[in-house]
This record gives structure tokens, sequence and C-alpha cells, in this order.
């Protein structure tokens, strides 16, 4: 019959395990010494200019733009703005995003994998990409991505009931007046 110490050695030995494996890790030169290897520093991002609030696009030129009246800037910060329609999620949707100090390559991978179709772009002389979502109502959501150093920034935009217009206009003008506002 079991104990109570040998009911609870084998919790507390299933617990520590993963501790010991990682303390024994590494290799060992003759003479029982962990080797070290030299620790890599990194790479210090090369930050980009700084963007304006929301792109530096107004909500009257937004809602020009997409032809969607009662536009609300539902959010509002140093790194984005996003405007639905009268505040609610069931309708088309718009927003600015800047990523500072992040890869733009990685955002390009998850675009890859759930949008239909991602193009290389370049607006005003600067690289990035523009990635589209088609389905049965067409092209209802653009995404233009545009690269400065190590940051970059988005506008999205995304209809949900026709008609609507071309979302990959909008977010490349978008873009375009983005990229003449840089600080």
């Amino acid at each position: 019959m079991s104990t109570f110490r040998d009911r609870l050695l084998v919790p507390a030995l299933v617990a520590l395990l993963p501790l010991l494996a990682a303390c024994a890790g590494g290799s060992r030169e003759p003479g029982g010494h962990a080797s070290s290897s030299a620790a890599t520093t990194p790479k210090q991002a090369t930050h980009g200019p700084f963007f304006p609030e929301c792109g530096g696009v107004s909500d009257q030129t937004l809602a020009q733009l997409t032809g969607v009246a009662g536009l609300v800037v539902t959010a509002r910060n140093a790194v984005g703005c996003q405007w639905l329609v009268n505040g609610s999620i069931s309708g088309p949707w718009f927003s600015f995003s800047w990523f500072r100090g992040s890869p733009i390559g990685r955002e390009r991978k998850n675009e890859d994998l759930s949008r239909t179709k991602v193009d290389d772009i370049t607006i005003d002389g600067h690289g990035g990409y523009i990635a589209v979502a088609t389905d049965r109502l067409g092209t209802r959501l653009c995404d233009v991505s545009i690269q400065y150093q190590d940051d970059f920034f988005e506008w999205s935009i995304q209809f949900v009931r026709k008609p609507f217009p071309n979302p990959c206009d909008i977010a490349t003008e978008l873009a375009r007046q983005t990229i003449a506002r840089v600080k």
C-alpha cells in the first residue's frame, strides 16, 4: 500500500524534471566544464520617422475617400486609429497602424497565409506590400503596408456589403497621404 510520502514523491519529481533538464543542458568540455557560446547581442532597430496621429488623415478625408457616412473614431492613440460606422463592428471598418521596431516581413508572412493575394508595392519611393482578400462579395478587404527602416505603417480597409469602392485604391491613396505627412 502506498504511503502519503510516496503519493507526494511522484508529482514532485514530475514537476522537477523540466527544471533538472534545463540545468543539465549545454555541452561540456573535457574536464567537466560547461562551454559558453558567445552571447549574441540583438540588433538595434533603426527607426524611421514619426507618423502623425491617424497617419495624418482627417476623419473627413477618410469619409470622402470611402464614401461612408457616420464614421466614428473608436480608437485613437500614438500607434493607430480605427474608424467604424456609428461605432459598430457590424459595418465596414478602416484602420491605420504604426509598427515601430517591428519587422514588416513577419506581418507579410501572416498576410501571405491569410489573404487571397499579396504583392510588392512601391509608393513615392517607399516599398512595402499590398494584401487583398477576395470572397463571394469580391475584393472587399485590402491592407497596404509601407516600410521605413525597421518600422512600417499599415492602412487596412474592409467593406462588408455591396456596393463598395475598390478598397485597394483607398488604402493606396491613404498610404500616399501618410507618406506626404511624415515628420
